[in-house]
Protein backbone atom coordinates (compact mmCIF):
# COMPACT_ATOMS: atom_id res chain seq x y z
CA UNK A 1 0.00 0.00 0.00
CA UNK A 2 1.17 3.59 -0.60
CA UNK A 3 0.41 6.25 1.99
CA UNK A 4 -1.21 9.33 0.50
CA UNK A 5 0.43 12.68 1.24
CA UNK A 6 -2.77 14.49 0.33
CA UNK A 7 -3.87 14.18 3.95
CA UNK A 8 -1.37 16.90 4.80
CA UNK A 9 -2.28 19.73 7.08
CA UNK A 10 0.42 21.84 5.48
CA UNK A 11 -0.25 24.81 3.28
CA UNK A 12 1.27 25.71 -0.05
CA UNK A 13 4.43 27.69 0.51
CA UNK A 14 5.13 31.03 -1.02
CA UNK A 15 7.39 31.35 -4.20
CA UNK A 16 26.53 23.52 28.49
CA UNK A 17 27.41 26.35 26.25
CA UNK A 18 28.80 24.87 23.08
CA UNK A 19 27.35 21.42 23.61
CA UNK A 20 23.98 19.76 23.43
CA UNK A 21 22.75 16.28 24.19
CA UNK A 22 20.13 14.56 22.11
CA UNK A 23 17.21 13.03 24.01
CA UNK A 24 17.74 9.40 24.97
CA UNK A 25 14.08 8.58 24.56
CA UNK A 26 11.26 9.96 22.51
CA UNK A 27 8.74 9.18 25.19
CA UNK A 28 6.85 7.15 22.59
CA UNK A 29 8.94 4.00 22.50
CA UNK A 30 11.28 5.09 19.70
CA UNK A 31 14.95 4.90 20.61
CA UNK A 32 17.22 7.86 19.96
CA UNK A 33 20.98 7.64 20.04
CA UNK A 34 22.65 9.11 23.12
CA UNK A 35 25.01 11.52 21.37
CA UNK A 36 26.65 14.65 22.78
CA UNK A 37 27.69 16.97 19.99
CA UNK A 38 29.73 20.14 19.83
CA UNK A 39 27.45 22.87 18.53
CA UNK A 40 28.56 24.48 15.27
CA UNK A 41 29.00 28.19 14.78
CA UNK A 42 26.61 30.13 12.58
CA UNK A 43 28.01 31.17 9.23
CA UNK A 44 28.89 34.77 8.36
CA UNK A 45 26.08 37.30 8.64
CA UNK A 46 24.74 38.78 5.43
CA UNK A 47 21.97 41.18 4.55
CA UNK A 48 19.08 39.16 3.13
CA UNK A 49 16.66 42.08 2.93
CA UNK A 50 17.13 45.77 3.73
CA UNK A 51 17.47 45.99 7.49
CA UNK A 52 17.59 42.21 8.05
CA UNK A 53 20.71 40.18 8.83
CA UNK A 54 20.73 36.43 8.22
CA UNK A 55 22.94 33.53 9.29
CA UNK A 56 22.65 29.78 8.93
CA UNK A 57 24.29 26.56 9.98
CA UNK A 58 23.64 22.81 10.02
CA UNK A 59 23.11 20.60 13.05
CA UNK A 60 22.95 16.81 13.23
CA UNK A 61 21.24 16.20 16.58
CA UNK A 62 20.16 12.68 15.61
CA UNK A 63 22.60 12.01 12.78
CA UNK A 64 20.34 13.68 10.21
CA UNK A 65 21.46 17.05 8.79
CA UNK A 66 19.18 19.85 9.95
CA UNK A 67 19.50 23.44 8.77
CA UNK A 68 18.92 26.26 11.23
CA UNK A 69 18.24 29.79 10.00
CA UNK A 70 18.70 32.87 12.17
CA UNK A 71 17.54 36.41 11.40
CA UNK A 72 17.79 39.63 13.38
CA UNK A 73 17.25 43.35 12.78
CA UNK A 74 20.36 45.01 11.36
CA UNK A 75 20.32 47.98 13.71
CA UNK A 76 19.14 46.16 16.82
CA UNK A 77 20.67 47.11 20.15
CA UNK A 78 20.47 45.16 23.37
CA UNK A 79 18.90 41.75 23.83
CA UNK A 80 16.23 40.56 21.42
CA UNK A 81 13.14 38.43 21.96
CA UNK A 82 13.30 35.28 19.82
CA UNK A 83 10.47 33.78 17.78
CA UNK A 84 10.94 30.14 16.77
CA UNK A 85 9.09 29.46 13.52
CA UNK A 86 9.00 25.84 12.27
CA UNK A 87 8.45 25.23 8.53
CA UNK A 88 4.88 24.56 7.43
CA UNK A 89 3.72 22.01 4.90
CA UNK A 90 4.23 18.74 6.76
CA UNK A 91 1.83 15.82 6.42
CA UNK A 92 2.02 15.24 10.21
CA UNK A 93 3.52 11.82 9.53
CA UNK A 94 6.74 13.18 8.04
CA UNK A 95 9.10 16.09 8.58
CA UNK A 96 9.79 19.23 6.58
CA UNK A 97 12.77 21.03 5.12
CA UNK A 98 13.33 24.76 4.74
CA UNK A 99 12.87 26.62 1.47
CA UNK A 100 12.88 30.21 0.30
CA UNK A 101 9.08 30.14 0.34
CA UNK A 102 9.18 30.01 4.15
CA UNK A 103 10.75 33.44 4.41
CA UNK A 104 7.43 35.26 3.92
CA UNK A 105 6.52 34.05 7.43
CA UNK A 106 9.91 35.04 8.88
CA UNK A 107 10.52 38.59 7.67
CA UNK A 108 7.50 40.26 9.35
CA UNK A 109 8.70 39.25 12.83
CA UNK A 110 12.19 40.61 12.16
CA UNK A 111 10.81 43.87 10.79
CA UNK A 112 8.86 44.17 14.05
CA UNK A 113 12.09 43.90 16.07
CA UNK A 114 12.29 40.19 16.91
CA UNK A 115 15.06 37.71 16.24
CA UNK A 116 13.74 34.68 14.33
CA UNK A 117 15.02 31.12 14.17
CA UNK A 118 13.65 28.44 11.86
CA UNK A 119 14.75 24.85 11.58
CA UNK A 120 14.24 21.71 9.55
CA UNK A 121 12.23 18.78 10.88
CA UNK A 122 13.58 15.23 10.54
CA UNK A 123 11.78 12.91 8.15
CA UNK A 124 11.19 15.17 5.15
CA UNK A 125 9.92 13.22 2.14
CA UNK A 126 10.79 15.04 -1.11
CA UNK A 127 8.02 15.78 -3.53
CA UNK A 128 7.82 13.12 -6.18
CA UNK A 129 9.02 10.33 -3.89
CA UNK A 130 7.38 7.12 -5.05
CA UNK A 131 6.61 3.97 -3.08
CA UNK A 132 6.29 3.06 0.57
CA UNK A 133 10.00 2.90 1.43
CA UNK A 134 10.64 6.66 1.34
CA UNK A 135 7.41 7.41 3.18
CA UNK A 136 8.05 4.86 5.91
CA UNK A 137 11.62 6.10 6.37
CA UNK A 138 10.32 9.65 6.72
CA UNK A 139 7.62 8.56 9.15
CA UNK A 140 10.15 6.75 11.33
CA UNK A 141 12.54 9.69 11.38
CA UNK A 142 9.67 12.02 12.24
CA UNK A 143 8.63 9.73 15.09
CA UNK A 144 12.21 9.54 16.38
CA UNK A 145 12.33 13.35 16.38
CA UNK A 146 9.15 13.37 18.49
CA UNK A 147 7.13 15.09 15.77
CA UNK A 148 9.78 17.79 15.50
CA UNK A 149 10.12 18.52 19.21
CA UNK A 150 13.71 17.27 19.20
CA UNK A 151 14.51 19.54 16.26
CA UNK A 152 12.95 22.58 17.87
CA UNK A 153 14.74 21.99 21.15
CA UNK A 154 18.07 21.45 19.38
CA UNK A 155 17.60 24.68 17.42
CA UNK A 156 16.80 26.57 20.61
CA UNK A 157 19.86 25.10 22.36
CA UNK A 158 22.01 26.26 19.45
CA UNK A 159 20.64 29.79 19.30
CA UNK A 160 20.93 30.34 23.04
CA UNK A 161 24.51 29.05 22.98
CA UNK A 162 25.69 30.95 19.90
CA UNK A 163 23.54 34.08 19.50
CA UNK A 164 24.59 36.46 22.27
CA UNK A 165 21.98 39.04 21.27
CA UNK A 166 19.01 36.76 22.12
CA UNK A 167 17.34 37.13 25.50
CA UNK A 168 16.85 33.62 26.99
CA UNK A 169 13.90 34.93 29.02
CA UNK A 170 11.97 36.05 25.94
CA UNK A 171 11.46 32.92 23.83
CA UNK A 172 8.30 32.59 21.76
CA UNK A 173 7.11 30.02 19.23
CA UNK A 174 4.78 30.63 16.30
CA UNK A 175 3.66 28.72 13.25
CA UNK A 176 1.00 28.10 10.65
CA UNK A 177 -0.86 24.86 9.89
CA UNK A 178 1.39 21.86 10.58
CA UNK A 179 3.99 24.29 11.97
CA UNK A 180 1.32 25.57 14.35
CA UNK A 181 0.75 22.00 15.51
CA UNK A 182 4.44 21.76 16.37
CA UNK A 183 4.36 25.22 17.96
CA UNK A 184 1.65 23.98 20.33
CA UNK A 185 3.62 20.83 21.14
CA UNK A 186 6.66 22.95 21.95
CA UNK A 187 4.58 25.22 24.19
CA UNK A 188 3.33 22.11 25.99
CA UNK A 189 6.71 20.38 26.42
CA UNK A 190 9.45 23.04 26.35
CA UNK A 191 9.56 25.11 29.56
CA UNK A 192 11.71 27.83 27.96
CA UNK A 193 8.79 28.91 25.75
CA UNK A 194 7.18 32.06 27.16
CA UNK A 195 4.29 32.48 24.68
CA UNK A 196 2.82 30.69 21.67
CA UNK A 197 0.98 31.97 18.58
CA UNK A 198 -0.64 29.24 16.47
CA UNK A 199 -2.30 30.01 13.14
CA UNK A 200 -4.80 27.42 11.83
CA UNK A 201 -3.31 24.46 13.71
CA UNK A 202 -4.33 20.83 13.55
CA UNK A 203 -4.96 20.21 17.23
CA UNK A 204 -6.45 16.70 16.94
CA UNK A 205 -3.94 14.76 14.88
CA UNK A 206 -5.66 11.45 15.51
CA UNK A 207 -8.83 12.76 13.90
CA UNK A 208 -6.87 14.25 11.02
CA UNK A 209 -5.04 11.02 10.23
CA UNK A 210 -7.80 8.56 11.14
CA UNK A 211 -7.97 7.03 7.66
CA UNK A 212 -4.25 6.18 7.47
CA UNK A 213 -3.50 5.22 11.07
CA UNK A 214 -4.37 1.52 10.51
CA UNK A 215 -1.94 1.30 7.57
CA UNK A 216 0.75 3.12 9.52
CA UNK A 217 0.28 0.79 12.48
CA UNK A 218 0.57 -2.29 10.27
CA UNK A 219 3.83 -1.00 8.80
CA UNK A 220 5.29 0.39 12.05
CA UNK A 221 4.00 -1.25 15.19
CA UNK A 222 3.21 1.36 17.83
CA UNK A 223 2.81 4.24 15.38
CA UNK A 224 -0.73 4.93 16.55
CA UNK A 225 0.70 5.63 20.00
CA UNK A 226 3.07 8.13 18.45
CA UNK A 227 0.19 9.82 16.63
CA UNK A 228 -1.59 10.11 19.97
CA UNK A 229 1.53 11.66 21.48
CA UNK A 230 1.99 14.09 18.55
CA UNK A 231 -1.49 15.56 18.95
CA UNK A 232 -1.61 18.84 20.92
CA UNK A 233 -5.03 17.80 22.21
CA UNK A 234 -3.35 15.02 24.22
CA UNK A 235 -1.29 17.47 26.28
CA UNK A 236 -3.59 20.49 26.46
CA UNK A 237 -3.37 20.59 30.24
CA UNK A 238 0.43 21.11 30.01
CA UNK A 239 0.18 24.34 28.04
CA UNK A 240 0.73 27.00 30.71
CA UNK A 241 2.14 29.97 28.77
CA UNK A 242 0.04 32.70 27.10
CA UNK A 243 -1.56 31.36 23.93
CA UNK A 244 -2.94 33.00 20.79
CA UNK A 245 -4.95 30.95 18.32
CA UNK A 246 -5.91 32.42 14.95
CA UNK A 247 -8.19 30.61 12.50
CA UNK A 248 -10.31 31.57 9.50
CA UNK A 249 -13.96 30.61 9.77
CA UNK A 250 -13.88 29.55 6.12
CA UNK A 251 -10.72 27.43 6.33
CA UNK A 252 -11.37 24.39 4.11
CA UNK A 253 -8.09 22.66 4.93
CA UNK A 254 -8.18 22.65 8.73
CA UNK A 255 -11.70 23.28 10.11
CA UNK A 256 -11.96 26.10 12.62
CA UNK A 257 -13.30 23.66 15.23
CA UNK A 258 -9.69 22.50 15.76
CA UNK A 259 -8.92 25.85 17.38
CA UNK A 260 -12.30 26.27 19.04
CA UNK A 261 -12.21 22.86 20.71
CA UNK A 262 -8.58 23.29 21.76
CA UNK A 263 -9.30 26.63 23.41
CA UNK A 264 -11.98 24.95 25.51
CA UNK A 265 -9.49 22.31 26.65
CA UNK A 266 -6.65 24.69 27.45
CA UNK A 267 -8.85 27.11 29.36
CA UNK A 268 -9.55 24.40 31.92
CA UNK A 269 -6.01 24.91 33.26
CA UNK A 270 -4.80 28.13 31.60
CA UNK A 271 -6.94 31.29 31.48
CA UNK A 272 -4.45 33.24 29.33
CA UNK A 273 -5.84 32.16 25.96
CA UNK A 274 -6.93 34.37 23.06
CA UNK A 275 -8.89 33.09 20.06
CA UNK A 276 -9.26 35.23 16.92
CA UNK A 277 -11.59 33.96 14.19
CA UNK A 278 -11.15 35.66 10.84
CA UNK A 279 -14.34 36.20 8.89
CA UNK A 280 -12.56 36.47 5.55
CA UNK A 281 -9.92 34.41 3.79
CA UNK A 282 -8.94 30.78 3.74
CA UNK A 283 -6.21 28.61 5.20
CA UNK A 284 -3.14 30.55 4.01
CA UNK A 285 -4.17 34.05 2.91
CA UNK A 286 -5.97 34.82 6.17
CA UNK A 287 -2.77 34.03 8.07
CA UNK A 288 -0.55 36.21 5.85
CA UNK A 289 -2.95 39.15 5.58
CA UNK A 290 -4.52 39.24 9.04
CA UNK A 291 -3.06 36.57 11.29
CA UNK A 292 0.61 37.56 11.18
CA UNK A 293 0.02 41.26 11.91
CA UNK A 294 -2.29 40.42 14.81
CA UNK A 295 0.08 37.72 16.06
CA UNK A 296 3.02 40.12 16.01
CA UNK A 297 1.05 42.76 17.90
CA UNK A 298 0.05 40.13 20.47
CA UNK A 299 3.68 38.98 20.91
CA UNK A 300 4.79 42.58 21.35
CA UNK A 301 2.25 42.87 24.17
CA UNK A 302 3.68 39.72 25.76
CA UNK A 303 7.15 41.25 25.56
CA UNK A 304 6.00 44.47 27.22
CA UNK A 305 4.60 42.44 30.10
CA UNK A 306 8.12 41.11 30.69
CA UNK A 307 9.88 44.49 30.46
Amino acid sequence: MVFSLTIASGCNRGSSPGQASTPQSTGTGAAVADVTQVLPEFGPARQIQPGIQFQETTLQPQGIPMKVWLYYPEKATGKLALVLVPPAGSTLIAGMDLSDGDRAEHYPYVKAGFAVASFEIDGHVPRGAVGDAALITGARQFRDARAGLANGQAALDLVLAKAANVDPKLIYVAGHSSAATLALLMAEHEPRINACAAFAPVTDVEERLAKVIPDLERSMLGYKDFIHFSSPKTHADKLKCPLLLFHAAGDKNVPVRHSQNFVDLVKKTNPDVTLIIARQGGHYDSMINEGLPKGIAWLQKQKKKSD
